[in-house]
């Protein structure tokens, strides 16, 4: 177990995803010879009935059978909130072991999903720009891959929260008031800069230091962009969030973003010559951008470029050289 990085499952109130995520994750080829940490959160102040039966279902489900190799639960008495569960578990488990793997508690994996934030971990230890490995891509219905495309996982500017892992040293430079808020704020070209990972990404931004959402993973964004730094994405998923059905605080309903078939390969090909590939940065961005060109626009930009001119309008499919 000294050899593999320690998992951290994030629960609360989701018994009936809770026993689908341990489950799968019990699978893994390496679960036997892994250490789990399950941290629960407790509920708040007030709770309805039925939230507290929720809650309890839970912490019956993750002390029901050894789900890796050593489990080791964290129970917390308060309703810490996703935000500060995370922020503390993680921070805790980092200082103690220098890396880990970090779950919520609706996410199905592919039995090699282990064996591959592994390697990768190993893999990128040492490459300081790496601040992060993601254990999902999206569909390739929504992102298609080059067939040309040599290696199992490619360069991102975004990091991921389904399935996610990283270092102490990393975590170490995420700024959890995101004090250069302010500049980005005003720096249009900062703010342009930004949502190169998605349009969404400053508005993310504004909203978590307003107050409107409390959330983690933008902070561990913008340390990304302020260092320079970038994420590791498998070509094809080893994760399922089966969290897309209105259960989740952050999730909405959908299908969209499902992988119902998942990555088996125990040992990827690691992507080694850490460059942003136009082709995979651009696909990533479509995904993430929520704009769509009106008509008109359509017709300036295609006008635009039979006269050999550059297309004004190019917030979809932008091009990123």
């Amino acid at each position: 177990m000294k050899n593999l990085a320690p998992i951290v499952l994030f629960v609360f109130n989701r018994p009936e995803h809770t026993l689908r995520t341990l489950q799968a994750l019990q699978n893994n080829t390496l679960a036997s010879q892994s250490t789990l940490h399950i941290f629960a959160d407790g509920p708040k102040e007030g709770a309805s009935v039925s939230l507290l039966e929720r809650v309890n279902d839970v912490r019956r489900i993750i002390t029901s059978e050894q789900w890796c190799g050593e489990v080791v639960i964290h129970e917390s008495n308060e309703n810490k909130g996703l935000y500060r569960s995370v922020r503390d578990g993680v921070t805790e488990i980092l200082e103690k072991d220098g890396r880990v793997i970090v779950m919520e508690d609706d996410l199905v994996t592919s039995p090699a999903f282990l064996s591959y934030m592994n390697d990768a971990l190993k893999f990128y230890a040492d490459r300081k720009s790496v601040f992060s490995i993601s254990g999902y891509n999206y569909p390739a219905n929504r992102m298609p891959i080059p067939e040309d495309y040599q290696y199992d996982t490619y360069v991102s500017l975004r990091n991921a929260s389904w399935g996610w892992a990283t270092w102490k040293d990393r975590w170490a430079q995420v700024d959890w008031d995101v004090k250069v808020y302010e500049i980005v704020k005003n720096t249009p070209a900062m703010k342009e800069a930004l949502n190169r990972m998605g349009d969404d990404e400053f508005e993310m931004l504004q909203m978590q230091q307003e107050g409107v959402l409390n959330i983690w993973s933008i902070q561990f964004t913008m340390a990304h962009f302020i260092n320079h730094a970038i994420a590791i994405y498998p070509i094809t998923s080893y994760v399922h969030n089966i969290g897309n059905d209105g259960s989740g605080e952050n999730c909405g309903t959908t299908v969209a973003l499902d992988n119902n078939v998942l990555c088996s390969k125990e040992h990827p090909r690691m992507v080694d010559i850490l460059c942003e590939d136009k082709r995979l940065i651009n696909a990533f961005y479509n995904v993430n951008c929520r704009k769509k060109r009106p008509l008109w626009k359509k017709v300036i930009n295609f006008i635009a470029g039979k006269l050999g001119k550059k297309p004004p309008f190019v917030v979809k499919k932008k091009v990123y050289e």
